[in-house]
């Protein structure tokens, strides 16, 4: 029987900014299932734990070796914008759906809580009345994955209301949807500048490489040189530089630095945020070794069944 060649580790972040213990691990038969379910499971650990940084390795294993495809720390829309970069991983980037941003959570929570959908027996039982179905469409700027999160079903008195209370708090409009069964509301999410930077380095990319694939080797090799030049830059933007020393800083705000306090400034992080793809051909015994700095803990993690078709998006 075939065994998956991909296997996915997605981990939070140590006190000392490296990976830590693995909150899901999951093994794949196709490139795209692993970078679909690396992104969404990036994407809920930093909702669910409200931090930024998460860390993602995939290793590729075949017959008796294993290369390091990815090796990633930063946050789940510059992941989105990395990813896409690599062809073997970029459809599955495309077919994600990732959680809400936490604004529309809580607006959406603060209208159920005052205005409570139908239940299921009002819509579908025999004395089932004429609904509309409310939705938050939440756009972000690609290759980040945009949201969709369901309200609920209302009359459609109510559903309109609830459609005009949401678009006037998340500055959105409304849309029908679906033969008009569908009120939609439709607006740009907030991110950080960090995805944002992400976002329109992946774009220049992309361009980039559309403009490459289009010139003469031979008449255009002048001009071929030079965007290659500009693609290894913003290639090198994905892997900033590590965190400079903190030794200064923490001499300074404490005037007698414990033991202590000197070994956590020993031990603080020297790895670069961003997306790391290491060389191919890479011994499985490589890959081991770098793997072995994610400390997982003796808790079990969450592990995702093995599948050929698996769609983990989750909208």
């Amino acid at each position: 029987m075939t065994q998956p060649g991909f296997n996915v580790e997605v981990a939070s972040l140590d006190r000392n900014g490296d990976p830590g213990f693995v909150h899901y691990r999951g093994a794949f038969y196709t490139s795209r299932s692993a970078g679909q379910f690396a992104l969404t499971q990036a994407a809920a650990l930093s909702d669910t734990r409200e931090v930024d940084t998460v860390s993602v390795v995939i290793d590729a294993v075949g017959e008796g070796t294993s290369r390091r495809d990815v090796e990633f720390i930063g946050t789940p829309g510059e992941l989105a914008a990395d990813l896409t970069a690599l062809p073997d991983y970029k459809n599955g980037v495309l077919r994600t759906v990732i959680p809400a941003p936490r604004n529309v959570t809580a607006a959406i929570a603060a209208i159920v809580e005052a205005t409570p959908p139908l239940p299921d027996s009002a819509v579908d039982g025999p004395d089932a009345v004429a609904v509309l179905d409310v939705e938050v469409y939440s756009v972000r700027p690609g290759p980040i994955p945009n949201s969709r999160t369901d309200v609920g079903a209302y009359t459609p008195e109510d559903a309109h209301r609830i459609a005009e209370q949401l678009a006037a708090d998340l500055g959105g409009s409304i849309e029908p949807m679906r033969n008009e069964t569908v009120l939609r509301v439709t607006h740009t999410a907030d991110v950080s500048d960090t995805d944002r930077i992400a976002a329109e380095r992946s774009v220049q990319v992309r361009n980039l490489r559309a403009n490459l694939s289009v010139l003469d080797p031979v008449a255009d090799a002048e001009h071929i040189t030079a965007l290659a030049a500009d693609l290894d830059e913003l290639r090198a933007r994905s892997t900033p530089a590590a965190r400079p020393d903190n030794t200064a800083a923490v001499s300074a705000s404490v005037s007698t630095p414990s033991l202590a306090n000197a070994a956590d400034v020993e031990r603080s992080s020297t790895r670069p945020r961003g997306l790391v793809t290491p060389p191919t051909g890479r011994s499985s015994r490589a890959a081991q070794a770098t793997s072995s700095t994610l400390h997982t803990a003796p808790a079990p993690t969450h592990t995702a069944a093995i599948s050929r078709s698996a769609d983990h998006g989750l909208g």
